[in-house]
């Protein structure tokens, strides 16, 4: 009889044991799938990050590009406007001096009429 109750005893502990054992086993799978799951979803927004870092770098790239494109369009332009306004000055500068030769000639003018009209006078 007290050999059969440590048989029980013994078969009994070897069931515990066993099922002991298998939830152990069932706690680090559960475990391993929820590192690999959390994982999982820190690299997809680690990769989410980094695709987005690539076109803000894309995109920083083109900006540079066109500022660099506008600058030298809008130095093009000032230079256009600078020498668009050297020619007025040039152009006021030559009306100018018409002027002052239309002047000149006038008084040159005024001055063989005068002395035409007296040579006639004289004549």
């Amino acid at each position: 009889m007290l050999s059969n109750l440590v048989k029980q005893h013994q078969s009994r502990q070897q069931a515990r044991k066993e099922l002991q054992d298998k939830r152990k086993r069932d706690a680090i799978v559960a475990a391993t799938a929820l590192s690999h799951v959390l994982v999982d979803h820190l690299n997809a927004g680690v990769a989410q990050a980094y695709v987005n870092q690539k076109k803000l770098d894309t995109e920083t790239r083109i900006l540079q590009a066109n500022a660099a494109q506008f600058s030298k369009q809008t130095m093009q332009w000032l230079k256009l406007v600078e020498d668009f306004n050297t020619a007025l000055k040039e152009i006021g500068d030559v009306e100018n001096w018409a002027k002052s030769i239309e002047t000149d000639m006038r008084t040159i003018s005024s001055a063989l009429e005068y002395a035409y009209s007296k040579t006639l006078a004289i004549i």
